[in-house]
């Protein structure tokens, strides 16, 4: 298994993995869709075909979420290498930082005592019911904050944190490195040119800006998942967390 290491420098290495091996090691899948083999020396990962327009209700099963086993608390880099592969102009792919649920049954903090309830990975399994920050990459970039309403409340937050920003978007077949620096009151998104290491985009968000309502007030623990809407196919590389 690609497991905690340390490193002799000052940056500690939480997880890694190059992506090359049994993925079941270290991830978790929700939706049953999905597609996970190993293409181009990284792990290809396709969530289903079945769009909304097509029908309403499966489509909801078309989509997938790959998550690490291993949760991460406090400050953190998570960076690894991304290739876009799809010809779809449908749906997006999404990037969940410290993911925990809600905390009201079934809906513990630990997510993966109840990801049974995932097997159709509907949106409002995610923006209901987890407590996490998400990074969107559409056009424009835009980062939110889950969940989006309090049941129990009946209160309703506003998830997106401004601003969004313009950027490259998911260009097809061309390999980028994404790194994301999440603080306790900040998300950083950078990605790179992976060929030629430029600095494409960097978009920087204050998460702290949340309503008194809103508990946790700031997300401090959790999963990373990758997120993909029906249709979205990306090759994953090298994918590292360490911490900040």
């Amino acid at each position: 298994m690609h497991n905690q290491t340390t490193t002799k420098t000052s940056e500690t290495v939480l997880f890694q993995d190059p992506m090359t091996g049994d993925w079941q090691e270290n991830w978790f899948l929700d939706g049953k869709k999905a597609t996970l083999e190993h293409r181009e020396g990284g792990l290809y990962f396709a969530a289903g075909t079945v769009t909304k327009a097509q029908d309403r209700q499966e489509y909801h099963a078309h989509h997938a979420v790959l998550w690490t086993k291993m949760e991460f608390e406090g400050d953190i880099r998570v960076s690894f290498e991304c290739k876009p592969v799809d010809a779809s102009d449908y749906g997006n792919v999404l990037i969940y930082i410290q993911a925990q649920g809600i905390g009201v049954p079934p809906y513990v903090h630990d997510i993966y005592a109840w990801r049974e309830l995932r097997e159709v990975p509907a949106m409002e399994k995610y923006f209901n019911d987890m407590s996490l920050l998400s990074v969107s990459l559409r056009q424009p970039i835009r980062c939110k904050r889950y969940p989006w309403n309090d049941i129990e409340k009946n209160i309703k937050f506003e998830p997106l944190i401004e601003p969004m920003y313009d950027w490259h978007g998911m260009v097809r077949d061309k390999w980028f490195r994404f790194v994301i620096d999440k603080h306790l009151r900040s998300l950083t998104f950078r990605s790179y040119d992976l060929q030629t290491g430029e600095l494409l985009t960097e978009c920087t968000w204050d998460t702290s800006k949340n309503p008194e309502q809103q508990m946790p007030r700031l997300i401090e623990k959790g999963r990373i998942g990758l997120r993909h809407m029906s249709t979205k196919q990306c090759i994953y590389r090298n994918f590292v967390v360490t911490r900040l």
